[in-house]
């Protein structure tokens, strides 16, 4: 007897092949963007890896990036004090979405997509602006270690 699963997001995107595609095209285009550019400066050189772990994990794909990162706080956390312009989310979620295109992901995939990346960017952003020690504090922040860890 075979158990069939529910198809999820990541499966209608293509699953890792597709998702890293399409980080890695985006990263491609960000480091050299003159407006996204200063955001990826101290950037790590897995971005595009992490950025499509994220994703997997968001879409119901592997959940590798929880043990790799600890937890999603991570994101919002490598973010802290970034002060991201409506210019550059802006300019986050176009590339996102021209990176979608470009690997050609199941066009399923792109209105579920779009809205996420849309509610995403601008949570982050807000998060960008948040004091250092106040986001700590929120995301129950002891370290910094290689994942977000929370208070005990």
């Amino acid at each position: 007897m075979t158990i069939h699963r529910p198809m999820t997001l990541y499966d209608v995107a293509g699953g890792a092949d597709r998702i890293t595609a399409m980080t890695t095209e985006f990263n491609e285009r960000a480091v050299v963007d003159p407006l996204l550019s200063p955001l990826f400066t101290n950037g790590d050189a897995d971005h595009a890896k992490y950025l499509a772990g994220w994703f997997s994990v968001i879409f119901g794909g592997p959940q590798e990036y929880l043990t790799e990162r600890g937890s999603l706080r991570f994101v919002i956390w490598k973010h802290v004090s970034m002060h991201i312009t409506d210019a550059q989310r802006a300019r986050w979620v176009n590339l996102m979405r021209d990176a979608a295109a470009r690997v050609q992901i199941d066009e399923r995939f792109l209105a579920p997509f779009d809205r996420f990346i849309d509610t995403v960017s601008r949570d982050v952003q807000a998060n960008s602006h948040v004091p250092k020690e106040e986001l700590r504090a929120r995301l129950g922040i002891k370290d910094q270690g290689p994942g977000v860890q929370s208070q005990p």
